[in-house]
C-alpha cells in the first residue's frame, strides 16, 4: 500500500514538474525564434551596408576617373573652335559630358530623328513600309543620301518631326534651323537601345542601317574590331559629328561628339580628335 502511495506520489510530482516546465519550454523556444530572427536580420543590414558602402566608394572612383576623363578630352577637342560631348553611362544610368546641353548645327545626325519619326508613323498607320520607305531610310541613314532626307521632309513636315522630338523629351532639339544638342541626340539613341519607342522589328532595321556607312573616320576608328556599334555621322560646313551606340562588351555606352570649326583647322586634325576622343571613352569604360 505504502508503495502505491510512492508511485502516485512520483507521478504527481512529474506531472506538477511537466506542467511548470511546458510554458517555459514554450518561451524558451519563442525566445529562440527571435533571437534568431533578429540575428538574421543583423547580417542583412550589415550585407546591405557592405554593399552601399562598396556602390558608394565605386561611385566616387568612377567620379574621378570622369573627371579626368573629361579633362583629357578638352585637350583634345581643343583643336576645334567649338565642341560639344555627351557620355550616357548605360550600365550605371549616369549622363556627363562637356557643353552637352548647347545647340549645334546637327547636319545629317538630325536624320536619326526624321528616321524614329518615320517608323513611329509606320507603326501608327500612317503610312506603310513600302519599297520606297525603306529604300529611303536605308539610304537617309546609311549612305546620309540628302534626296532621301529631303523625301521624309516632304513626307512628314518639320512641325511633324518636332512634335515627334517632344514627344520624346530630347533636350534642346529644334527642327526648324537643323539644332540638336548632344544631349538631346543622346536621349534619342538611349531610347532605341533600350526598346523603348519602336517594334523590335523596326529597332533591328534601323541598327542595321547605321553600321557600316558611307563615312567611318570618327568615333569608328575607336572601337576595337568585334565590338558591334551603331552610329550617324554628320557633316556641314563647319560641322564634324558622330553619334554612336558602343556594344562595350563589360560597359556599353552612347556617345555623341559635335564640333563646329570657322577658322579652317585641318580637317585631318579635327577627324583625329574625335577618334582620340572616343577612344579616352572607350578605355574609360574599360578601366571602371
Amino acid at each position: 500500500m505504502k508503495i502505491k502511495k510512492r508511485y502516485k506520489l512520483v507521478i504527481l510530482l512529474f506531472a506538477l514538474g511537466f506542467l511548470i516546465l511546458l510554458p517555459h519550454n514554450s518561451l524558451l523556444n519563442n525566445l529562440q525564434e527571435v533571437i534568431s530572427k533578429e540575428t538574421v536580420l543583423e547580417k542583412n543590414d550589415k550585407n546591405e551596408k557592405a554593399t552601399a558602402e562598396a556602390a558608394a566608394l565605386a561611385k566616387k572612383l568612377r567620379e574621378e576617373k570622369k573627371t579626368q576623363l573629361l579633362a583629357t578630352i578638352q585637350t583634345q577637342l581643343v583643336v576645334n573652335e567649338k565642341f560639344g560631348i555627351a557620355i550616357f553611362d548605360i550600365n550605371n544610368n549616369e549622363s556627363f559630358g562637356i557643353a552637352e546641353l548647347e545647340q549645334f548645327h546637327a547636319a545629317s545626325v538630325m536624320k536619326t530623328v526624321v528616321a524614329t519619326t518615320a517608323f513611329r508613323d509606320i507603326e501608327a498607320g500612317k503610312y506603310s513600309l513600302s519599297k520606297t520607305v525603306e529604300y529611303n531610310l536605308q539610304q537617309m541613314i546609311n549612305q546620309s543620301n540628302n534626296n532621301s532626307w529631303e523625301y521624309f521632309n516632304q513626307l512628314q513636315s518639320f512641325d511633324h518631326q518636332q512634335e515627334v522630338s517632344d514627344q520624346l523629351g530630347l533636350t534642346n532639339v529644334k527642327i526648324w534651323g537643323n539644332l540638336m544638342s548632344a544631349k538631346g541626340e543622346n536621349e534619342l539613341l538611349l531610347k532605341l537601345y533600350k526598346g523603348e519607342i519602336l517594334t523590335e522589328e523596326h529597332r533591328k532595321l534601323f541598327f542595321s542601317y547605321m553600321q557600316n556607312t558611307e563615312t567611318e573616320n570618327r568615333i569608328s576608328p575607336a572601337v576595337p574590331s568585334g565590338v558591334n556599334f551603331y552610329h550617324k555621322t554628320g557633316t556641314f560646313q563647319g560641322g564634324v559629328h558622330d553619334a554612336a551606340i558602343v556594344i562595350h562588351p563589360k560597359n556599353p555606352f552612347i556617345l555623341t561628339i559635335f564640333t563646329n570649326d570657322t577658322k579652317g583647322s585641318p580637317w585631318e586634325t579635327r577627324f583625329t580628335s574625335i577618334q582620340n576622343s572616343a577612344r579616352l571613352v572607350y578605355n574609360y569604360f574599360s578601366e571602371i
